[in-house]
């Protein structure tokens, strides 16, 4: 078996060749304060995701499996305002304008409770040295005209070129939102080349 990695304070990744871990990427995904989050483990038959919970101390008090959306969306086939088709998602770069690399999908199914957004997002070059924002990341809520929870994504947050990363929005459905129209959606600056796959949630 044959395996390689990076670690970082956001995240690492590691692939695996082998019987056992045939066509496996694993990437690692920390909190701000380096703290471990969850485990994305990419295989030709779909992706699992293994999640760890903190306590008010700041210990870990919970892990749970299950797959890294349980509803989700290819980029190219949702809503945009920028960018353009690329084989496996939707791109933009920098003779793009600024804008929408998807909207979408106003899923009006995601049940009242505590979720997790997912995107599947790669870039050309991570670089340390620019705080710029290359893309945002929200859950928006159509019928209320706001954001359930956004991040803001600089070219640091990844952690190797040309290579998919997982990135989580936690948000909440509150009783009042039930049957809202829920958009995933990624808001592009013309700083860099980015690549969406796809979107979700879980």
């Amino acid at each position: 078996m044959r395996c390689w990695g990076t670690a970082a304070s956001l995240s690492a990744l590691l692939s695996c060749g082998g019987s056992a871990y045939a066509q496996e990427t694993q990437i690692y995904t920390y909190d701000v304060h380096g703290r471990l989050g969850a485990v994305h483990r990419d295989k030709v038959s779909g992706s699992l995701v293994t999640a760890y919970g903190l306590d008010s101390a700041n210990n870990r008090s919970e892990r749970t499996n299950g797959r890294t959306m349980i509803a989700e969306w290819e980029a190219e086939a949702l809503a945009h305002s920028t960018g353009y088709l690329e084989v496996d998602g939707r791109a933009g770069d920098t003779n793009q304008r600024e804008g929408f690399l998807n909207g979408g999908p106003y899923t009006p199914n995601v049940p009242v409770g505590d979720h997790v957004a997912v995107w599947r997002i790669l870039i050309d070059t991570p670089q340390d040295s620019n705080p710029a924002t290359v893309v945002r990341l929200d859950v928006w809520d159509i019928n209320a005209g706001r954001s359930l929870a956004f991040v803001l994504l600089p070219r640091s947050a990844w952690r190797a070129a040309w290579t998919y990363q997982y990135f989580e929005v936690p948000f909440t459905v509150g009783a009042g939102e039930a049957g809202h129209e829920l958009e995933f959606r990624t808001y592009f600056f013309p700083i860099a080349h980015v690549r969406v796959d796809k979107v979700g949630y879980r």
